[in-house]
This record gives structure tokens, sequence and C-alpha cells, in this order.
């Protein structure tokens, strides 16, 4: 029985992503795991949830977890525009809308295309990162949306996440 390691079996593999924008890093998820893409719409805030859920939103008579992706990445979050949408995911507890800045478009990214994810800070904290996209002269941030968007980084305890959220934005000692 053949079994790959973690790195080998999360890298990126050539195939169509559906491209994003949070500030202005260029992103790209599998497009399998994309359900649709909606105008950003009204989301109801749940209490006592981490810092990057927004709430959940009433997606044709099913509710469904909302996260802001500035937050989950570490952005700071910045005013809504009429870019503003909300991508459908779906994850493995279900679908998950995630708010992004702006929808790019579909790219076709072949082997050639995509260099293995750079080994930078916690790997830990990194690892929903499949590796990076040439197109031209950009580079296009691979993504596991899945697991980014799991149930265990949903259900985590927000404390312990505000406090890491808290000490991701300190600046760096001189």
């Amino acid at each position: 029985m053949e079994t790959q390691s973690k790195t080998e079996s999360a890298a990126a593999q050539p195939g169509q992503y559906l491209t994003f924008c949070l500030k202005s890093q260029a992103y790209g998820v599998p497009i399998g795991n994309v359900r649709e893409i909606n105008r950003l719409t009204d989301i109801t805030a749940v209490p006592q949830t981490p810092f990057f859920v927004a709430g959940v939103m009433n997606l044709r008579g099913k509710v469904i977890p909302v996260v802001n992706l500035r937050l989950k990445f570490g952005l700071v979050e910045t005013e809504h525009t009429r870019q503003t949408c909300i991508i459908v995911i779906e994850g493995d507890t279900g679908q998950v809308g995630m708010i992004v800045d702006s929808v790019s478009g579909v790219i076709d990214l072949k082997a050639e295309q995509i260099e293995p994810a750079p080994v930078l800070g916690d790997s830990n904290r990194l690892s929903y990162v499949l590796g990076m996209g040439k197109v031209e002269a950009s580079v296009i941030i691979l993504v596991d949306i899945v697991q980014a968007l799991s149930k265990v980084e949903l259900m985590a305890d927000p404390a312990v996440l505000e406090v890491a959220a808290a000490d991701s934005q300190k600046p760096a000692a001189a």
C-alpha cells in the first residue's frame, strides 16, 4: 500500500482555479470546491464565534456560515464595495460562504505554472497554502479552502483565536 507524505498530498495540482482578490493579492481555489458566487447579502451575526466568522446567511432556505476571509488570513478588515462578494464552497461540513474583495475569474494552470508553497512562518498556520501559481508576472496563492474553512477552524475557541490574531497584528521588534 502506497502512502503519500502530507507535503505531497497537499500540493497544488494542475487544473482550473477560481481566482479572487483580498487586498491587492490574488488567491486561487480549485474550481471543484466552488458551489456558487453571490453578491454580498444580509449576514446575521452569531455570538461567541471566532473573530473571522461574519455570521450566517440564508441561502435559498438553507442557513450557512459565512467567514470574512480577510480576517481569517490575518488581513485588516475594510469597508465592503460593489465588488465584494460571497463565494460559497462545499466544505467537509457542508456549504460555507467566504467574503472576498472581488472575484477575478477562472484560470487554467498547467504543472509548469505551479510551484510548491515556500517555507514561511508557522507551517501549521499556513498548511492550507497548496502552492504558488505563476501567471505572466503575477503570483497567485493557491489555497486548500476546504482545509482553511474546516470544522476544526470554524469551531476553534474564540478566545484563543483572538489572542492569536492580536499577536499576529503586533509590529515586529526592531
